[in-house]
């Protein structure tokens, strides 16, 4: 085995994280062993906010921290570093600083690894796999900095990365095996730059890493801004920041309980007082709602208000909503069929199953785009005064809501880029399509009183009837903006909004069986008698 390659893959989905987290990577679906290969899926999830209920958020960090083979980094993190080896590293940065381009990262790697500055470890192939990773994050800080490696920040850099090599890696893989599980770290709250950088080591390496931030800070979006390396899960609410917990928190919150927050403090928010289209000239900003499978059902049925992560603060109003993928069909077959017929029949729900929805556009937007812009930035009140501008007979506020959020879509798309497609080029295609909104969304953006019941858009992807185009995915994007509630059913489980659509910005529900070749169920009038009849019982 001396030609053993270690490649870690990042593991994309952010549905049931934890559980995937805690599982070994040895008994993860793509773990794979070979004579020449060693592969398997690494976790790195950064865990922004905190549930409703907070309580088990910070029992669960306190018990890994305490009793378990979780290595909660940032609170057992070794400062300390050996005056030779300080004094060794000193005169290569020395040698580094006094050439004019300073030292190759090859060379500099080597010359450390002669000093015996990277810790070396009793198996060649993990003294490899830890040479060849480190070079690629020396790499990427050089990438980052305007200097490169002649920044006033690499001496820090280097120095950290040294001293937590020796204080932590080589301290956990010490008797370890390239087929041994690799490490499971986690970090709370702020990092500084050379932490980023060691907790990307250790992600490249084949660690598992949660990041998590109860405010939100997301400090790591730099180094990943595409979300390559690691997945963002966000909770639908936030708290201050504050010390890792020193024990177990005893209360316990129920379910009523939950409500009951969320309740409260919408009425602390508002003073006690909610009326009918409150926020109507508020902007609409979606939050992604994290849920399982069986949340859907539950939250479906839930006005904005009463869901984690609502709140206004003019101008802006934020609307936790869902957008989630099904993949499969649940080995109830009757179950699947019913839970998904009601999503159908809830109130301002469309059911979309044959595609393409929006015809594509094949018009030459870039003139309209030009004169849309203001100092080189698109601008609300130029696109509504344009001659393309179709949504005239609409109210003044959603009027500017579609413009205002138009143009997000543009600036900050969520879709994936055709190969040597331009930023510019996206935007304009974007533009295009969002120009010419169907009719029947339409009239559920002038229904959507942002506090109460979500409009919702329930796909089943029946190939037989058409594929989806990018142009849908445009407008899926766009809705899931507004506050659309979208639930994308694929019974198949091959992709579809994958090929167009960040990850980021929906879940991916995985059932039990792959179905092929079957078509929306209607419901009987037999079933629909007894859901109405459940409803008016136990909803």
């Amino acid at each position: 085995m001396n030609q053993l390659t270690i490649t870690p893959l990042p593991w994309k989905d952010t549905d049931d994280w934890l559980n995937y987290f805690l599982l070994a990577s040895t008994e993860r679906p793509r773990y794979s062993l070979t004579e020449q290969n060693l592969t398997f899926e690494r976790v790195a999830v950064r865990v922004l906010g905190v549930p409703l209920d907070d309580v088990e958020y910070f029992n669960t960090l306190y018990e890994w921290h305490t009793a378990s083979d979780v290595h909660v980094l940032s609170e057992e993190l070794n400062k300390q570093i050996q005056n030779e080896d300080f004094q060794l590293l000193q005169n290569i940065l020395q040698q580094h600083k006094e050439l004019p381009k300073g030292l190759s990262i090859n060379r500099l790697v080597a010359m450390m690894y002669g000093a015996k500055l990277i810790p070396q470890h009793k198996d060649p192939q993990m003294n490899r796999h830890l040479q060849t990773t480190l070079i690629r994050v020396i790499k990427t800080f050089q990438q980052q900095q305007a200097q490169g490696l002649l920044s006033n920040d690499f001496r820090r850099f280097l120095i950290d990365l040294v001293k937590w090599m020796k204080n932590h890696w080589i301290v956990w893989m010490k008797d370890a095996t390239p087929q041994t599980p690799f490490p499971k770290v986690v970090w709370y709250g702020d990092t500084t730059q050379s932490q980023r950088y060691f907790l990307l080591l250790l992600m490249w390496l084949g660690c598992d890493v949660l990041l998590f931030h109860p405010a939100g800070k997301d400090d790591f979006q730099p180094l990943d801004p595409h979300n390559e390396e690691s997945t963002v899960y966000r909770y639908g609410d936030t708290a201050p920041m504050q010390p890792f917990p020193t024990q177990i928190r005893e209360v316990q919150a129920t379910v009523g309980y939950r409500s009951t927050q969320q309740l409260e403090r919408l009425i602390e928010d508002e003073h006690g007082v909610y009326r009918p289209w409150q926020y109507q000239n508020y902007e609409p900003h979606n939050v992604m709602l994290q849920h399982t499978y069986d949340d859907i059902f539950i939250y479906a049925k839930e006005p904005a208000m009463m869901r984690p992560g609502f709140k206004a603060q003019k101008p802006t109003i934020y609307i936790p909503n869902i957008f989630a993928k099904v993949n499969g069909m649940s080995r109830d077959k009757q179950d699947y069929w019913e839970k998904m017929h009601a999503l159908v029949e809830l109130p301002n729900t469309l059911l979309i199953q044959q595609f393409p929805y929006v015809k594509e556009s094949k018009a030459n937007f870039q003139f309209h785009y030009d004169k849309s812009l203001v100092g080189g930035n698109l601008d609300s009140e130029r696109m509504m005064g344009t001659s393309w501008w179709q949504y005239k007979e609409l109210s003044p506020e959603i009027q500017v809501a579609i413009a205002r959020i138009i143009i997000d879509c543009c600036e900050n798309p969520s879709i994936q880029k055709i190969n040597g497609e331009k930023e510019r080029d996206l935007a304009i295609t974007t533009l295009k399509q969002l120009s010419m909104v169907p009719k029947e969304i339409l009239r559920f953006m002038q229904s959507f009183d942002y506090a109460q019941q979500l409009p919702k858009i329930v796909v089943f992807y029946d190939e037989s009837l058409g594929h989806l185009t990018r142009a849908d995915a445009i407008l899926f994007s766009f809705l899931n903006r507004f506050g659309f509630d979208i639930i994308f059913y694929t019974p198949t489980g091959k992709q579809d909004i994958e090929n167009y659509l960040e990850p980021s910005i929906y879940t991916i529900h995985r059932l039990e069986e792959m179905v092929f070749d079957v078509h929306y169920e209607q419901p009987t009038k037999t079933q629909s008698f007894i859901q109405k009849i459940r409803k008016r019982f136990f909803d």
